[in-house]
């Protein structure tokens, strides 16, 4: 993605857009460098013009992040007395008072002191953006609300303060911030990210290694996700999407799980989705739990629907096909909680009845405590990329944009029946280029490209540049140069496939010691041993 935004195109958004643009600095874990990243972006702004103040950042006693605040003016902060403490927050009405063009606001997920004007966060910077004011934050990944439940089956860790999914839903960009899993603990052990005392504690629970290569997967599968979005988007020409969402819910606490993928399956297709609860005639229901699972699917952007019928099966079906519901997501335990409406298996039913409907059934593990399995990466980097795919040694070249030229021709050569579409494949993954590119920071480059229709599957080739080629407008060079198409939306493991390339490409060593292989098939052998080498784990 690129690092800034244009200071002509941004002023241009400022002037004619409803709505002021959301930048969201996303990480897989603390102490990976996204408030060093938004404030060296925000003093790049300043030096070309644009009005950047600071209206909330925390160092944590961090120098590099200090003297990154460098000439930015800094909004002082708000004093809250509470419980006879003093503590400080952002003073939201201060920042949209000196009305700047832009406001650098830290910790986009962090509950506010009671007697603040919001009890989050992200609330004051809804209410920046309402004032025309663009703002530049940051999160992490474990702090989105649809993630929660997987977060803390990965983990072992549950997070507190979260972010709706429709808070980023607003952001006009999303960018990664990363770095190598050996990196982020040699500054936790460094003392960067916690205090000495604290340090031994966070890398035995944390920050072990599994844990933050699991986050950065997920935090890669996020910003992947938001850019076929864009991507879907600008095809579409702003039409909404045809896809409908209904999530059938309860009265129970483990609704939340099916409310929370819901929400990521309808932001992934693009999708209007609903909350639906049936009151069977006759019977009681737990209020308290049930209002909590409205809350949450309104948080989460969905039409909370409260109906009544006589039989459960049937009034889902009956609303799903007058509202042209297109997926369906419920839920099955060991002893299903539809059992105590109705008679015989209702999932059942509902496969019999509901004709085109795509059913998905989610299990829930126990009737008090229901945790959603882990989704393992279900396919590898090599079920795609074999040897013949792979260019060696490419050194006539020095940017991507001259490689991606050499590997598109290799992959007409690779895949024949392709020769017809080279124009076109050449457009598409071109405009995505220009409009967005992926870019990791352990020195891979990724032009892609979803939603060709002519394929079934993923299609990709690669090529090894040791000696690095550049990208316009970086400084960094990329070492791996990986471009591959995937099917029209839906019908492609496009996500699970940027998935197993983070699963690869962990650190910038990695990419080196495969971009100097002396042959594709050596390539090819050592991304299969790391591949081998986590299923053993």
């Amino acid at each position: 993605m690129p690092e800034t935004f244009n200071a002509t195109d941004l002023i241009e958004r400022l002037k004619y857009s409803k709505e002021a643009p959301l930048r969201i600095y996303l990480g897989g874990s603390p102490g990976v460098g996204k408030t060093y990243r938004m404030l060296r972006d925000g003093n790049g702004l300043l030096k070309q013009g644009i009005d950047v103040v600071v209206g909330y950042v925390e160092s944590h006693g961090r120098d590099e992040t200090d003297a990154q605040v460098d000439k930015l003016e800094v909004i002082p902060k708000k004093q809250i007395l509470y419980r006879d403490k003093e503590f400080f927050e952002m003073d939201t009405e201060a920042v949209i008072r000196r009305k700047p063009q832009i406001a650098l606001v830290d910790e986009l997920a962090h509950s506010n002191t009671p007697g603040s004007l919001h009890e989050k966060r992200y609330q004051d910077i809804e209410d920046l953006l309402a004032a025309g004011i663009a703002v530049f934050s940051t999160c992490n990944i474990q702090h989105l609300e649809s993630v929660h439940d997987t977060v803390e089956q990965l983990t072992g860790v549950e997070v507190k303060e979260r972010v709706p999914d429709t808070f980023f839903g607003l952001a006009k960009e999303i960018i990664m911030v990363d770095v190598s899993v050996e990196e982020l603990q040699e500054r936790l052990l460094a003392g960067k990210i916690y205090k000495p005392e604290k340090v031994q504690h966070a890398l035995k629970n944390f920050f072990t290694h599994a844990n933050i290569s699991l986050l950065r997967e997920m935090a890669l599968r996020e910003v992947a996700n938001d850019l076929e979005q864009k991507d879907k988007e600008i095809r579409k020409s702003g039409n909404i999407s045809s896809e409908k969402v209904m999530v059938a819910i309860a009265d129970r606490d483990d609704s939340k799980i099916l409310i929370r993928y819901g929400s990521r399956m309808a932001g992934r297709i693009n999708a209007k989705w609903f909350a639906v609860y049936v009151e069977p005639a006759g019977s009681n229901w737990n209020q308290k739990l049930l209002e909590e699972n409205f809350r949450l699917a309104k948080l989460l952007g969905a039409q909370v629907i409260h109906l009544r019928g006589k039989k459960v099966t049937d009034t889902l079906i009956t609303f799903a096909k007058e509202e042209g519901i297109t997926q369906i997501i419920v839920g099955a335990t060991r002893r299903s909680w539809w059992q105590k409406f109705i008679s015989g298996s209702v999932i059942d039913g509902m496969l019999k009845s509901v004709g085109e409907i795509a059913v998905h059934v989610f299990p829930l593990k126990s009737e008090e405590t229901a945790k959603p399995s882990a989704a393992p990466i279900a396919l590898h980097l090599t079920d795609y990329i074999k040897p013949e795919h792979i260019l060696l040694n490419i050194e006539s070249v020095h940017t991507v944009e001259q490689t991606i030229s050499l590997l598109i021709d290799h992959l007409i050569i690779s895949y024949p029946d392709l020769s017809r579409h080279r124009g076109e494949i050449s457009e598409l993954i071109m405009t995505r280029e220009r409009l967005m590119s992926t870019f990791l920071e352990s020195g891979i480059a990724l032009p892609h490209a979803a939603g060709f229709e002519e394929i079934n599957d993923i299609h990709a080739v690669m090529a090894l540049t040791p000696k690095g080629v550049t990208s316009l407008g970086r400084d960094q060079k990329a070492y791996i140069v990986l471009l591959f198409l995937s099917p029209e939306v839906g019908k492609s493991n496009h996500l699970k496939f940027l998935a197993s390339i983070a699963s690869v490409f962990l650190d910038q060593t990695t990419v080196r010691e495969i971009s100097g292989a002396r042959s594709a098939q050596d390539a090819f052998d050592a991304i299969r041993k790391i591949e081998s080498t986590g299923r053993e784990s």
